[in-house]
């Protein structure tokens, strides 16, 4: 028992170390405003459908010249060559 309290106690410490340690700037506080007040709104980035489909699209091409490549390489190099056989007889 003795134990976990003196590790509370080094862990409320630490965080009081930490939280006074920040910086504060001119006109800017580390508290929050009243409780029940409306915040600033949370930063969006329009453009994110975008990225995403960007790199997608991107990542699928190359994936599969990548693939194709590697495909002619086998078969250029006889390592895989499928049979030209029929079995649908």
């Amino acid at each position: 028992m003795a134990t976990k309290v003196s590790v509370q106690n080094v862990f409320r410490a630490f965080l009081n170390y930490a939280i006074n340690s920040i910086p504060t700037q001119t006109g800017i506080s580390v508290t929050s405003s009243a409780p029940g007040s409306v915040g600033q709104r949370p930063f969006t980035n329009k453009a994110g459908v975008l990225k995403l489909l960007f790199v997608s699209a991107s990542s699928l091409y190359l994936g599969g010249l990548i693939a194709h490549k590697g495909a002619s390489y086998l078969e250029e190099n006889e390592i895989f060559v499928p049979t030209d056989e029929d079995d649908d007889d």
